[in-house]
């Protein structure tokens, strides 16, 4: 069970913290809510139900520096497909962004960066949805790991590529 104050990465609202935890009514029926507040949204709440093990087991304890270390050198460490269907690789982004995987929304920057680069090369650019999906998958990562790193979330795009190899 998380405690009141704890820092915790939840789905794809990024890290958040736990304000409280309380009884509230919905639906006739009292139950313990996990009380949410993003870090970087303010004025946003997320009640998460305690006795709801599949939304409860989106929140996750923030990452370590040394964790983040580690995922950086395993994404350097193999090499990405690029999916060409569209269709696909759109569904395939989707399901890591739901997913809330670091790892995996980390292989994804990762994936896009080099798409976009070798776009570039040539003079075209990444599809609207390919920027959209990077944009996503990017808040998520930016939002943990400026609190884990200390630096502000919009450096970790360039702390990211400057630890990835092209």
């Amino acid at each position: 069970m998380y405690q009141v104050g704890e820092t915790v990465f939840y789905g794809t609202e990024g890290v958040c913290r736990v304000e409280e935890i309380r009884e509230m009514k919905v639906n006739r029926e009292a139950a313990e809510y996990y009380v949410l507040r993003p870090v970087y949204r303010e004025g946003s709440t997320v009640f998460v139900p305690v006795q709801n093990e599949l939304l409860v087991s989106r929140m996750r304890p923030l990452l370590t520096r040394k964790q983040i270390e580690k995922m950086i050198d395993k994404v350097n460490e193999k090499d990405e497909d690029w999916i060409d269907d569209a269709s696909e690789r759109k569904a395939a982004f989707q399901q890591i962004l739901l997913s809330g995987d670091r790892q995996e929304l980390l292989s994804m920057v990762r994936v896009l960066y080099l798409r976009r680069h070798n776009l570039q090369t040539v003079g075209k650019r990444l599809r609207t949805n390919d920027e959209q999906m990077l944009r996503d998958a990017q808040k998520l990562l930016d939002d943990e790991f400026s609190v884990v790193l200390g630096i502000k979330p919009r450096e970790v795009p360039e702390y990211i590529r400057s630890k990835l190899k092209e």
